[in-house]
């Protein structure tokens, strides 16, 4: 990937000018056939051969062109897991990686970093902290600043563009604090969800904070909901976007649901869980195709059981049970067993967002995809290679790439 294959064509007495003419008889229509078929980075590239290339290239017609066939094909989904890990025998403080499982070719070929950005810490035990993605962007965080003024960095991690924001408001830790991130167009919002602690219990109020791309500031707006809360309310850190609206999991029990372009209404929505969740038990609320879903293990590896429930109805929070499975009735592609993780912790950590019944599980430090359908479990990559060392869990953020990288939004000029 990433190269501009060509062919040579047979040539006369004078190659270099029957070089020239071969390509230049070609008309624009057939240079647009050949270059939509090819990868994103390689037409990059070919912009820089020529002016009639690059004209060519960065006309809207080919843009469109080359997103119309690349939308027939399933787009490249990449996890982004971020997790905390600490000795097993030894006191010791916590340390904070990220981990990815890529579809996508180039964080196959050349891995994945985020150093290209200026809060990135190497020699720290948090370099950094991811608080949010939408598409194929992630919102990050300063980890430094992480207990005072949230300090965030909107970035495309596969072209290592990046727009920092003015400070958060107010004054709360990040790692408590639920976000959320959109764009439609060229306008897109941050939302902060601070700690509920500071609210009094059984209130139908809280406040919360947005950044609004159209005047380029922070602004603090109260949400009103139409059932009480307590202070035992727990967003889960990272919101999951779904019909250009928020969701967050709260308390294993309920979902939060927040529009950020009804910002006057000021008011959420609250979904109920099934009641045969096991509130005690995690929980993974996620999207795929035109559904919301949630997702519970009850038990270990070896008496564990995988329980789907799909959002059937959206308006009157109906759900459908859609499996029940337990992990003795599937097998391993690998030479593998259940007994290989008989003392493994199981999570469920994502929802693939276009292949139904593709779900992403954390065996321990192992990452495994299920399928559901086949009953298939398959081993894709290690988090950590020390077994003496124990790891829980900070936050998943999913990045489904379009064939073209989104760019970078743009505030207003001041």
């Amino acid at each position: 990937m990433g190269k501009l294959y060509t062919t040579q064509l047979p040539l006369l007495a004078n190659s270099s000018t029957n070089a020239s003419i071969s390509i230049n008889i070609l008309c624009d229509s057939l240079l647009i056939e050949i270059f939509q078929r090819l990868p994103c980075i390689s037409v990059v590239r070919a912009k820089s051969v020529c002016k009639h290339w690059f004209s060519l290239l960065s006309n809207p017609y080919f843009l469109q062109s080359f997103v119309s066939y690349h939308e027939q094909h399933v787009l490249p989904f990449t996890i982004v897991y971020e997790f905390h890990f600490w000795h097993r025998y030894l006191s010791d403080h916590l340390h904070h990686n990220l981990h990815i499982v890529s579809e996508h070719k180039k964080f196959q070929s050349r891995g994945f970093h985020l150093g290209f950005l200026p809060c990135f810490r190497p020699w720290e035990l948090h370099p950094i902290w991811v608080v949010a993605s939408y598409k194929d962007l992630l919102v990050c965080c300063d980890p430094k600043m992480s207990l005072l003024q949230g300090v965030y960095y909107i970035c495309n991690p596969l072209t290592e563009q990046w727009l920092a924001l003015p400070p958060s408001l107010g004054h709360h830790r990040v790692a408590d604090t639920a976000t959320g991130f959109i764009i439609t167009g060229k306008i897109f919002k941050l939302v902060q969800v601070p700690e509920l602690e500071s609210h009094p219990s059984n209130s139908s109020r809280f406040e919360v904070n947005v950044f609004c791309s159209e005047v380029g500031e922070w602004i603090t707006f109260e949400v009103t909901s139409l059932r009480n809360f307590a202070r035992t309310w727990q967003f889960k850190p990272n919101a999951i976007t779904f019909r250009n609206t928020f969701h967050w999991l709260v308390n294993s029990t309920n979902v939060v649901v927040f529009d950020p372009f009804d910002l006057m209404r000021g008011s959420c929505r609250v979904i109920d869980l099934p009641e045969e969740l096991n509130s005690d038990m995690g929980v993974c609320l996620g999207s795929c195709q035109d559904y919301l879903a949630v997702c519970q293990v009850t038990g270990g590896c070896l008496n564990g059981v995988l329980v789907v429930w799909k959002l059937r109805d959206y308006v009157t929070g109906y759900w459908d049970l859609e499996c029940n499975i337990s992990f003795t009735e599937m097998t391993f592609v690998e030479d593998l067993c259940l007994c290989n993780f008989r003392f493994s912790a199981v999570e469920v950590l994502a929802f693939h967002p276009s292949e139904y019944g593709i779900l992403y599980l954390r065996f321990d430090n192992q990452i495994v995809i299920c399928n559901v359908e086949r009953r298939t479990l398959e081993m894709v990559s290690e988090c950590l290679l020390d077994s003496s060392l124990s790891l829980g869990t900070s936050g998943v953020f999913p990045l489904m790439h379009p064939c073209w990288p989104s760019s970078i939004p743009s505030l207003p000029s001041t």
